[in-house]
């Protein structure tokens, strides 16, 4: 920041180091060995494929990111689906575009997907290590070529690769450690060329630390006058480690003697400067807040009063008396801007015009009921959020292996198992899955959340298992499609499990965790997607029961006990057949209600605090009857809105 304040004032440049074009590229070193592993880092692959220069095609690095980021594994279902439909449209495009590499875009892929690895806590053949980087090497220098010579950062890469192969190949070990290898990259990555800005005649003389200011200086401008050594020391020896070294004549520095050294060249500045000091006192450095250097106490201790002495560029008296020697930028008073109240709706002039659709699913009616300004911007605009690359949070990966190894399991004929054939299966299984899916709970350190997470998915299978064999029901079918007709409209979705006994049926949707709030959706008869879902299985045919499994701790939890004994249902002795369709009578009402305000062009912004104005609208405008015939609204936001900042201001 000196350096460049310097150069905009016209001052020769001081030559002080700037960030290192070449850092960017080298990333690449450290992260190319991830790919020799097992169990796999999902965090420096999608790091990986993430950076802005890689050896692989940047739209399929795009589309491993994204299904790296939903479930973190290589060669699962979703990824050989992402792969080989990428594939699929790449030929199709390079049909037109005699520029597309197909089978270069291949072998990139292979090389570094496709090849063996390595148990994490054994060793890697050398060869293997001295293969990849003998690969950076040539790909980087052949980017350089290709740029014309104009991307230096590709020719240090090269020469970085380079290096490490050369020094692969002078040891002598033939295997090496993870932690080995690490370090081998390491030594050449770290200290890696920085480019330097060139220094012009005529410069200020510097020192980048106050200690060297060894003689006598007549003016000193001290940058960066903030603390930026620890505020504390600790002694790295225990005393009986101390006592040992000092019998053999080797005497640590202690932390007393870190300290004093550290006072001792704090002072050397003010003790060889003869004429003037100046002290740049910042506010912040890097975007981070700072604290004033420790001297600055004692100097202020020292004199009565430096606000003689002290200019404070905020305000306007300071700011002027710099203005004959420099440029000092204005401040501008931003006027402040009131967002005024949220509008209970939105106002569409040309409703036609929007987009039709050739069917709703479940959770996009249950948007359209609570939420129509989501259903309008989601489904009929289609506005969607950008996707973040980032491995999925931990409670909705475990919701996703969950599910997919239940959707395993019941594919089985598990009419016969036993508690321990279960718990076996889930042995057995679990591991191919946790590679493929879901690599973060095979990495180090996570070990206490894997365990757990078996032994729930073993808790929580053999209740399920046992409870279907106890209640006399098989499986008829796993993420089993469903279609039909509601309200006139096309209606699909997709149940985890269904179950048939004699001429009934059982579905059951299979979540995580949240049982208080699955048994108060039951009781306040909100349950719409289950109550959809028995209507498209049974038809006109009668009504399938419906329940949720909390995988977290095995539980049941059913509006009775009419399908499973032995749970605690939350209204046993309610008339379920009534209840659901009256439920459905509810959620058609409130579809056509909602149709007709859209038709008219109308979109209701439902929100915390435009819920009361929504309220009193609905009370003047309508008859109570209507309002009763329809779905309860919500009085809160929606959970996981992304349009929070188009529909109100952000609190």
């Amino acid at each position: 920041a000196l350096d460049i304040a310097l150069v905009e004032e016209g001052l020769p440049s001081l030559g002080i180091l700037s960030a290192s074009l070449a850092r960017p590229s080298l990333q690449i070193l450290k992260l190319a060995t991830v790919f020799l592993w097992n169990p796999i880092d999902p965090f420096k692959i999608l790091e990986f494929v993430s950076l802005s220069v890689k050896p692989l095609a940047d739209d399929l690095a795009t589309a491993i990111a994204d299904q790296m980021a939903k479930t973190p594994g290589l060669n699962g279902e979703g990824w050989n689906i992402t792969i080989r439909r990428y594939f699929d449209e790449l030929a199709l495009r390079a049909a037109n575009d005699p520029s597309i590499q197909v089978e270069e875009i291949r072998r990139q892929y292979e090389f570094w997907f496709e090849r063996r690895r390595y148990d994490l806590s054994r060793t890697v053949p050398k060869r293997d290590p001295i293969e990849i980087f003998d690969y950076v090497r040539n790909w980087a220098f052949k980017k350089f070529d290709q740029s014309g010579g104009k991307n230096n950062s590709l020719l240090v890469l090269s020469e970085q690769a380079k290096r490490i192969v050369e020094l692969l190949h002078a040891l002598p070990e033939t295997e090496l450690t993870y932690l080995e290898l690490e370090r081998i990259v390491r030594t050449i990555y770290e200290p890696s060329p920085v480019v330097f800005q060139t220094c012009e005649v005529g410069h200020l003389p510097y020192v980048l630390h106050p200690s060297a200011v060894v003689g006598p200086v007549s003016d000193l401008v001290w940058w960066n006058f903030s603390q930026n050594e620890p505020v504390h020391f600790f002694s790295r020896w225990y005393e009986a480690e101390r006592r040992f070294l000092n019998q053999k004549n080797i005497y640590p520095e202690t932390p007393a003697r870190e300290n004093a050294r550290l006072v001792w060249q704090r002072r050397r500045p003010f003790l060889n400067t003869q004429n003037r000091m100046i002290l740049v006192v910042p506010e912040m450095v890097d975007g981070k807040a700072v604290h004033p250097h420790p001297l600055l106490g004692d100097l202020e201790a020292a004199f009565q009063n430096l606000d003689d002495i002290t200019f404070d560029l905020g305000q306007p008296d300071d700011r002027r008396a710099f203005e004959p020697f420099f440029e000092v930028p204005e401040k501008i008073a931003i006027p402040r801007r009131r967002f005024g109240k949220p509008r209970p709706f939105l106002h569409i002039a040309n409703p036609a015009r929007l987009a039709k659709r050739d069917y709703e699913t479940l959770t996009s009616l249950e948007t359209l009921f609570y939420y129509p300004y989501q259903w309008v911007f989601k489904y009929k605009i289609r506005l969607h959020k950008s996707s973040i690359l980032s491995v999925t949070k931990d409670a909705r990966l475990m919701g996703n292996l969950a599910h997919r190894l239940f959707e395993k399991m019941f594919r089985q004929d598990i009419s016969d198992w036993d508690k321990d054939r279960v718990e076996a299966w889930i042995d057995a299984e679990a591991d191919k899955l946790l590679a493929r899916e879901g690599a973060v709970l095979l990495m180090y350190g996570r070990e206490p959340e894997r365990v757990t997470f078996l032994n729930r998915m073993k808790y929580a299978a053999w209740s399920l298992v046992s409870l279907i064999q106890e209640n006399g029901w098989k499986v008829r079918q796993t993420e089993m499609d469903l279609e039909g007709n509601f309200a006139g409209v096309p209606v699909r979705g997709i149940a985890d499990l269904v179950l048939e006994r004699g001429d009934e049926y059982a579905i059951v949707d299979l979540k995580w965790r949240g049982r208080a709030r699955r048994e108060s959706m039951i009781r306040n008869e909100e349950d719409l997607q289950l109550v959809l879902y028995a209507h498209l299985l049974s038809g006109e045919r009668g009504c399938a029961h419906t329940a949720y499994f909390i995988i977290e701790n095995g539980k049941m939890v059913a509006r009775n006990d009419l399908a499973f004994k032995n749970i605690t249902a939350v209204a046993p002795d309610a008339a379920h057949e009534q209840i659901n369709a009256d439920i459905r009578a509810r959620m058609e009402a409130t579809y056509k209600w909602r149709m007709a305000q859209i038709e008219a062009g109308k979109v209701e912004i439902r929100t915390k605090q435009t819920a009361p104005l929504l309220e009193n609208h609905y009370n003047e405008e309508e008859d109570p009857g209507d309002i009763f015939a329809r779905l309860e609204m919500k009085e809160e936001d929606a959970p996981f809105c992304d349009y929070k900042t188009l529909i109100k201001p952000i609190e």
